[in-house]
């Protein structure tokens, strides 16, 4: 049976911000590059449209890529060793197994027909190359449609350069420019006597359409000719004095110092800090970041309300809260103002201490019941952690405060999917703060922490052991406590359980000697331990003084599924249901994948236990559906009861059935699994013998795009594949259904619609 895997979940783009003018040739164009290559980048200056262009035509392919679309925005990237797992978290794939992530990304994607907009691409040019050569061979339903001033320079690339918009009397040039005036100014009025200045504007913009839509917003207070005049001056003084370089380069920064002129004193220094600022901010952020030395706190919204009058700065909705972008350009002209106003290093070391005292109290509530809304703080904020992070490293004097900060995060570096750039930031500044302090301590053992989370247990004792040595050399209990901790779940990987036992249970007294809520997960490893040797009665003793203690959801979910296990083997199927369904419920709320994974199993063999063989099969099939989303697999030691379980259904089922039932599980995506294994939705029941019908779902795409009209030609450009495999899909269902005349493909498809 052909298993169709279910599509990737969560993709979609941003929703469109203004209306979209123009660019018709330049969408074919890339409709047409699509069906020819798997790569096309757009190519231009900055402020050209790219992006836009990008995102209209990912819209208007929809229907081309039937599992979805993907939007990695790369702007806010510094690292390029960080390329692959922003590209991973766009198809909601993260970095929790330690595998290379291409590799696991490619897993996930397999045969699915994707779209990946791989948006500003040009600081980051190899990394996006090495990863995009990466991806193309081993996922051939994969398509990417790139952005970048400069060529990936791959083989097999297309190029599509995106031009300035014309710029003449009733152009798409004069058509923004008018479209953008009356949005910032609805009370204005233009007549066919201002086409020609209209048009004129926009030539003197070079038909960028960056400097166009700056410029519309003064048409609020002054007539387009006047507009016009000031325009000329200011161009002409920057054009004589200005630097060197492209012409609709220095147009740009034209518009940029030119806007900058009109700004009042507060609004250009706003401007300038907030720049630092790697992506979207609030309100507070700014405060704490922006305001004082001139700019009061108190004035900062109506500052802000300017910069975003001039269009300098957009609002983002963001449930019941505001925030604040800026495009590129103007954030990389903002940072020009700070360096020059020479107050970048006070401004970054004020972000430096935003950042420290927002991982601070987010850590603060990892092992408490406010556990995942500190984790959705720190994700919404999660480039400024990386900037900050930077900031330390290269900064002489910095390196501790950014071994702090990074060790803080890190519950959230594994939760969250940022383990490799969790561990590549702790190698770093481990390096850099070689000498033996609180700060190293600490650091070595997150970083042991998170090369067992990533299944590296050669490199984690080590720095494990090392931070342990530290720790207990410089008086620090909780941090010794936690090194211990973790050298005994290095035993439990290894397989050594005694040594494991002994390790986790002197961590648990450690941990609660100190007052720390830490040695409530220890207890959870104790009951698994237990669990693995056969010692039902003290594994259930485990797990209760875990939940006993637990305060935080991701320690309950373990303790909850373990126990779960401990009532299956002793013969509780139900007991043992309801405890997997609690604990399932709380590794959703956490969004822990592979927790989700285990508790669908467990669910599958609670089902056959109970003798629900068709239900036990479903769940085997959506818990593999899950295992492959993060992509990992059931640990080892389990697969013993898993192979006893799955047994027992498929001897009730017979094998045909067994694979009918488990292959519907196996098409669900996560969300479905999880609802089907807590029956919070009735389950589709699939027919008890599948057929697929004559035609495939593609064939079947084909003889729609017949029975409009369509060529080859034109089916294929829709469907955005070769007009050669077009032709074969058309006589593949000619000779399928037996015909002879694609009327007669028409006929049939209108009856089937």
């Amino acid at each position: 049976m052909v298993r169709r895997a279910a599509p990737v979940a969560g993709l979609r783009l941003p929703a469109e911000r203004s209306s979209f003018v123009g660019r018709r040739a330049e969408l074919g164009r890339v409709r047409t590059l699509l069906v020819e290559s798997r790569l096309v980048t757009l190519v231009g200056p900055g402020g050209v449209g790219k992006t836009r262009l990008a995102l209209r035509a990912a819209r208007e392919l929809g229907r081309s890529f039937p599992d979805g679309t993907a939007l990695a925005e790369l702007t806010a990237v510094a690292d390029p060793a960080l390329t692959a797992a922003h590209v991973a978290a766009a198809f909601d794939v993260r970095d929790t197994t330690g595998r290379w992530l291409p590799a696991a990304l490619a897993e996930v994607l397999g045969e699915r027909r994707v779209l990946l907009v791989l948006d500003n691409c040009e600081h980051l040019r190899d990394a996006c190359a090495v990863l995009v050569d990466a991806l193309l061979p081993g996922c051939p339903g994969l398509s990417v449609l790139a952005t970048s001033r400069a060529p990936l320079d791959l083989p097999g690339e297309a190029l599509c350069p995106v031009p300035p918009l014309p710029v003449g009397a009733g152009s798409d040039g004069a058509a923004l420019l008018a479209q953008r005036a009356r949005a910032a100014a609805p009370d204005l009025v233009l007549t066919a006597a201002d086409d020609g200045t209209l048009a004129e504007l926009c030539r003197r913009l070079d038909g960028i359409p960056l400097a166009i839509e700056l410029a519309a917003v003064r048409l609020r207070t002054l007539t387009p000719a006047e507009l016009l005049d000031r325009l000329d001056d200011r161009f002409g003084l920057l054009r004589r004095s200005g630097p060197g370089g492209p012409v609709r380069h220095r147009t740009l920064r034209a518009t940029m110092e030119w806007s900058a002129d009109l700004l009042g004193g507060p609004e250009r220094l706003l401007w300038a800090r907030a720049a630092v600022f790697a992506g979207d901010f609030d309100l507070p952020a700014a405060a704490a970041v922006c305001a004082g030395d001139g700019l009061p706190a108190d004035d900062l919204l109506d500052v802000l309300d300017g910069l975003v009058d001039a269009s300098l700065v957009t609002v983002v909705r963001d449930g019941a809260r505001s925030r604040f972008a800026m495009l590129e350009t103007v954030r990389a002209f903002g940072r020009e103002l700070l360096n020059a106003a020479g107050e970048a290093p006070a401004v970054r070391r004020r972000h430096r201490d935003w950042c420290a005292r927002l991982m601070a109290d987010a850590a603060a509530q990892f092992l408490g019941p406010g556990q995942v809304a500190a984790f959705d703080r720190l994700a919404a904020v999660h480039p400024e952690i990386a900037g900050a992070l930077e900031h330390c490293r290269r900064t002489p004097g910095e390196e501790a405060t950014g071994l702090c900060i990074a060790a803080d995060a890190w519950l959230y570096w594994a939760a969250r999917g940022h383990l490799g750039e969790g561990r590549r930031r702790l190698d770093l500044l481990l390096a850099a703060v070689p000498a033996s302090c609180p700060e190293r301590a600490r650091g070595l053992v997150v970083a042991g922490y998170l090369a067992l989370v990533a299944t590296d247990p050669r490199t984690a004792v080590p720095l494990l052991e090392e931070g342990l040595r530290n720790a207990r050399a410089l008086d620090l209990p909780a941090v010794a406590a936690l090194a211990t901790q973790y050298l005994g779940q290095a035993a439990l990987f290894g397989g050594d359980l005694p040594a494991a036992d002994r390790l986790l249970r002197a961590a648990a007294a450690a941990h609660e000697a100190v007052g720390a809520p830490a040695g409530a997960f220890c207890w959870a490893d104790v009951g698994v331990v237990a669990l693995l040797a056969g010692d039902l009665g003290t594994a259930d003793a485990a797990f209760g003084t875990s939940l006993a203690a637990a305060a935080d959801p991701w320690t309950r979910s373990h303790a909850l599924w373990g126990r779960g296990l401990v009532r299956l083997a002793g013969g509780a199927p139900g007991a043992a249901g309801r405890l997997e369904r609690q604990a399932l419920r709380l590794m959703r709320e956490v969004d822990d994948r592979s927790g989700v994974a285990l508790c669908v199993s467990a669910l599958g063999w609670t089902a056959a236990a109970h003798g629900d063989a068709r239900t036990a099969a479903r769940l085997a099939g959506a818990a593999e559906s899950v295992w492959r989303s993060v992509p990992a697999r059931l640990p080892a030691p389990l697969a013993a009861v898993q192979e006893q379980w799955e047994g027992v259904a498929r001897r009730a089922l017979g094998e045909q059935q067994w694979r009918t039932w488990h292959a519907e599980g196996s098409s669900l995506q996560r969300a479905a699994a999880v609802a089907l294994a807590l029956d919070e939705q009735p389950p589709a029941r699939p027919r008890e013998s599948p057929s697929p019908g004559p035609l495939t779902r593609r064939q079947q795409e084909v003889a729609g795009l017949v029975a409009q009209g369509l060529t080859d030609r034109e089916i294929a450009a829709r469907l955005v594949i070769s007009p050669r495999t077009a032709e074969s899909h058309v006589e593949q269902i000619l000779t399928r259904l037996g015909f002879r005349s694609r009327a007669q493909i028409a006929a049939w498809a209108a009856v089937h619609d």
